[in-house]
């Protein structure tokens, strides 16, 4: 077949594609040249000259013979250029190892993975952490035993690293035990970093979900401590539970990460606002808070909204509540939060704080590390907040 190959290549190309019965031409001059070798050829390499009819067959034969192989071999060329492009086209990288994990091809994608793999190198040894090395020659020596060997480890700058799924599988030879060894990673460098977000967002959700849980306890024990009876308890926990879901839902819109406050003030008043214009005013500058200021703003603003519902300015038709916060400071900002109770009754101070009074006055301060006033002036209750921006947006992106 390989003497065939080479007359057949012997042919001009010119020839063949111009004229096809000239190539029938050399094709059977070639035939007729093989069928009858010179005698003296024969006798120069001491062998007995054959007969005078020469190898056996016609011209027809040989001539069918050769184009046979040159369709063999045109068939062949066509299937190695298809299969290059197949591994030109693949994204994974594909590396065929020697037994002892010498590096002995490597596909356009496999340059990649990692950076260091080259031909006539060790494999194991292109990974650039210790334990991914140690990893790979676990893989190695598993793909000896007749077995796939996996890891995932990364390759390039620290900074920006690809990570990669590898699998590391035997090739066997005639006998069926493994004769090379054949290393495919797979970029996988978007799907880590999806699981490494998830695990971040699964021990951030368990950290909120510790702190949420705390604060329904905290205000579960201060509502049964200070209501008068089972029903007003019941009543007051149902509606402190409202503002907490209302304040979740403000965080779900913000991803968890921030909410602005005027959207933490319209969700806590919303229960509150009627038909009547101007019944409850908000002004401020855009400002961002994080979730821990966003629960307990909720739950504040809740409890002056409940008071005012009784007692204050929000149970009469006239009355008016405005709230303003605005920026203070260049540096260190100081973010200034005030209520103001207008139109309503006649206001006198409570005989004895409740747990309105004690979440603001104790819990935004120890918090977030700031000042706060609650007054009681007849023309409507006043609260002033004033706290560091920065403890404010804690825990915000």
């Amino acid at each position: 077949m390989v003497a065939h190959d080479t007359y057949a290549e012997s042919i001009p190309a010119d020839l063949t594609a111009r004229d096809e019965a000239a190539r029938r031409h050399v094709l059977r001059e070639e035939a007729a040249r093989l069928r009858v070798p010179p005698r003296d050829a024969r006798a120069q390499a001491g062998r007995p000259a054959l007969p005078t009819g020469g190898f056996p067959g016609s011209a027809a034969d040989w001539e069918a013979r050769l184009a046979t192989a040159e369709e063999l071999n045109a068939r062949l060329r066509a299937s190695e250029a298809f299969t290059a492009r197949l591994l030109a086209a693949s994204r994974d990288s594909i590396q065929v190892l020697a037994l002892d994990g010498t590096v002995q091809w490597v596909s356009e994608g496999g340059r990649a993975a990692p950076d260091e793999a080259v031909v006539g190198t060790a494999w194991a040894a292109s990974w650039p952490e210790p334990g991914d090395r140690v990893a790979a020659d676990v893989a190695l020596a598993a793909a000896r035993a007749d077995r796939t060997g996996r890891f995932r480890a990364p390759s390039g700058s620290r900074d920006d690293p690809r990570w990669w799924d590898v699998v590391v599988s035997p090739i066997h030879g005639p006998d069926g035990h493994p004769e090379r060894l054949l290393a495919v990673a797979r970029d996988v460098t978007e799907a880590h970093r999806a699981e490494e977000q998830q695990a971040l967002l699964m021990q951030e959700m368990a950290h909120r979900v510790k702190n949420t849980l705390a604060l329904v306890q905290a205000v579960a024990t201060q509502t049964l401590r200070s209501a008068p009876t089972v029903e007003a308890a019941m009543k007051a926990f149902n509606g402190r539970l409202m503002a907490l879901s209302d304040a979740h839902d403000v965080l779900i819109r913000g991803a968890w990460a921030a909410a602005d406050l005027a959207a933490v003030v319209e969700a806590a008043m919303a229960p509150h606002i009627d038909a009547v214009a101007g019944r409850v005013i908000a002004a401020g500058p855009g400002v961002s808070v994080g979730p821990r200021s966003v629960l307990t703003l909720s739950l504040m603003l809740h409890e002056l909204a409940t008071n005012a519902a009784k007692y204050g300015a929000l149970s009469s038709p006239s009355g008016r509540v405005a709230i303003t916060w605005d920026l203070a400071g260049a540096d260190d900002r100081v973010l200034r939060l005030r209520w103001q109770e207008s139109g309503g009754p006649a206001v006198a101070p409570p005989s004895r704080g409740g747990f309105g009074s004690r979440l603001i006055e104790r819990s935004l301060v120890h918090s977030f590390g700031g000042r706060v006033s609650l007054r009681y002036p007849p023309v409507g209750v006043v609260m002033e907040l004033e706290a560091p921006l920065a403890a404010m947006q804690e825990g915000t992106a």
